[in-house]
């Protein structure tokens, strides 16, 4: 499936509208937005909409478990390798300016691209991985009562005040709409991330209204299942994805050189929930 407006053309030729379009784009990690939502996201920061991206872990990886870099260092080695792709994909110097803004009665912190409208959202939630295969996103969706501590100490969240400030991301910047990962990643032959689905669901969650219906148009786009898949980009955008995922890599030692250039021509956005339809957590979840 072809998700692309304009596949094969600079920015320039998508007449893509007003310049005031407002995009949430919530993705476990630092990397995930630019495997699996690329070329859309950095097409909305080329066209100049306000681009708000939210990174639900810290991606992190446990002290302890034999790691070469783990925790708050590597967590900060991804930022870096983030603000490095997205001032890339502005084509601007990669110099950010730092934020903190109080949402559902939390503190979070954010950085903005100087001379862009670009913000990144951190969250600092303990992400799965290596002896810790469930991480703290997929506990709070299995579990109401249990209580995710941010890796940078800052205040700790429930399952409830976790959506709740999520859904006061989408009130305070008001998009016109809004991206996920898969929520049901996790019945795909290539399982997804038990943090991209877990990620997901509880962003999907923050974007119901009192009903229970969708209330911002909601796309959700495939994860490790798109290796699987033909490409489906080519030309510019292929070309700008490949630049912006190479400004990432080396801030990451966690990352292989040639890691993940398999999908540089591959993006699936493959369901999309229009405001006012009806949406469900997936029942199977599992970790």
């Amino acid at each position: 499936m072809v998700v692309s407006r304009c596949a094969c053309a600079p920015p320039s030729s998508c007449g893509r509208g007003d310049a005031m379009t407002t995009t949430v784009s919530f993705v476990a990690h630092p990397d995930d937005d630019l495997l699996f939502m690329n070329p859309d996201v950095l097409s909305d920061v080329q066209a100049g909409y306000d681009v708000w991206v939210v990174y639900l872990t810290a991606g992190d990886l446990l002290c302890g478990d034999g790691f070469p870099v783990c925790g708050m260092e590597y967590a900060d080695m991804r930022i870096h390798g983030a603000r490095a792709a997205y001032a890339r994909a502005a084509h601007v110097a990669n110099q950010w300016t730092f934020e903190a803004l109080q949402l559902g009665g939390h503190q979070v912190a954010t950085n903005t691209l100087d001379g862009t409208r670009v913000r990144l959202l951190f969250t600092f939630v303990h992400a799965a991985g290596g002896s810790d295969q469930t991480g703290d996103l997929a506990r709070m969706v299995l579990d109401e009562n249990f209580v995710a501590q941010p890796i940078d100490g800052r205040a700790p969240y429930t399952r409830a005040s976790f959506i709740g400030m999520l859904h006061d991301v989408l009130a305070t910047a008001q998009p016109d709409y809004v991206r996920t990962l898969s929520t049901v990643g996790h019945r795909e032959t290539d399982r997804d991330h038990v943090d991209h689905v877990a990620g997901a669901i509880l962003a999907s969650l923050a974007d119901l209204d009192g009903d229970g219906r969708t209330w911002v148009r909601r796309d959700e786009y495939d994860g490790y299942v798109i290796r699987q898949r033909p490409e489906n980009w080519v030309g510019y955008w292929k070309d700008e994805k490949t630049a912006v995922w190479h400004a990432y890599r080396p801030h990451d030692p966690m990352v292989p050189p040639d890691a993940w250039d398999d999908v540089m021509g591959r993006q699936y956005r493959q369901r999309v929930f229009e405001a006012g339809d009806p949406w469900t957590p997936p029942p199977d979840f599992t970790v």
